[in-house]
């Protein structure tokens, strides 16, 4: 039994290799998509993005092909570095040089067939770091002032065009979970521009500042009017209100009644049809608003005496 068991699997061994032999040397087609890398110069700068990659129909032997499935670093490299005016590139030509593929395979089709390259004046500026970090903290505990970014500012080249328009560059979006002490590292720009700027920087470092969340009253807090006309008098009732604050718990306990603002904008009050208005507490960095005592505060205008 178990000799003819051998003899079966042998057989069918010798006989799966033979088909796959004869079928891997018959031809076949195949799509895949291959990246574009770009060459250029510090004194080009392009206008119009570019394709990441191309989408190329190839043909060959099926060991061939099964080699470009496998490797998985086909590239199709165009140097624009000698190109000093706008131009339309052909990509089916000089395809031998520009695109790394066995020369047992043949081209078929490439799409796109043609790349516009349009040029625009070289431009530099620094533009600001925008963290797209998301910190999840454990219950209890909180940011302590703004993350620490470095650079928080990158320089860049590109189109004078496109760079006018740029408010920030983003880093690639990060969640880190569970966090309950002071955490540091670093991420990646998020490059959505790779062919048209060029970055001097592009991994960041951050630091944050995790702390013991904590609470605070601060009493008696004067409620400023903002703004009003010299000839009003505004009453309000009452004048002052206490504070509930959260915040990390060191960074609390160096916070005074100083430190915070209860102000209502006169403008508010003379818009209001309520008869009440609720005042606005401006806080240090990462402390937030627990509870406003009272809540609302009534007013009485009065017209000052000549």
């Amino acid at each position: 039994m178990n000799k003819n068991f051998k003899a079966v699997l042998l057989s069918f061994i010798f006989a799966s290799a033979l088909w796959l032999y004869i079928n891997l040397n018959s031809s076949y087609s195949l799509d895949v998509s291959i990246p574009l890398e770009l060459r250029s110069n510090n004194s080009q700068a392009l206008v119009e993005e570019i394709p990441s990659s191309l989408e190329v129909k190839v043909k060959g032997k099926g060991w061939d092909l099964l080699s470009i499935l496998f490797t998985g670093n086909l590239k199709y490299s165009l140097d624009i570095t000698k190109i000093k005016k706008d131009s339309k590139i052909a990509t089916g030509q000089f395809v031998s040089d520009r695109l790394n593929v066995p020369q047992s395979v043949s081209i078929v089709e490439i799409n796109p067939d043609t790349i516009n390259i349009n040029f625009d004046k070289v431009y530099e500026k620094l533009i600001p770091v925008k963290n797209n970090l998301i910190l999840n903290l454990k219950e209890g505990f909180s940011i302590i002032g703004e993350p620490e970014l470095t650079p928080d500012s990158i320089r860049v080249k590109g189109s004078a065009n496109l760079l006018n328009k740029l408010e920030w560059i983003p880093t690639e979006r990060k969640i880190i979970n569970n966090v309950n002490s002071d955490i540091s590292g670093t991420v990646n720009i998020k490059d959505t521009l790779t062919h048209l700027i060029k970055y001097d920087q592009k991994i960041i470092s951050y630091k944050y500042k995790i702390q013991l969340s904590a609470e605070k009253n601060i009493e008696d807090l004067v409620v400023n009017i903002l703004n009003f006309p010299e000839d009003k008098e505004i009453l309000l009732i009452p004048p002052n209100v206490s504070v509930s604050l959260r915040g990390g718990v060191d960074q609390l306990g160096q916070i005074t009644a100083s430190d915070i603002e209860a102000n209502i904008e006169y403008s508010k009050i003379e818009n209001d049809t309520l008869g009440f208005i609720i005042p606005e507490i401006v806080l240090p960095e990462n402390i937030t608003v627990l509870k406003i005592e009272p809540q609302k505060l009534q007013y009485i205008i009065k017209t000052k005496q000549q």
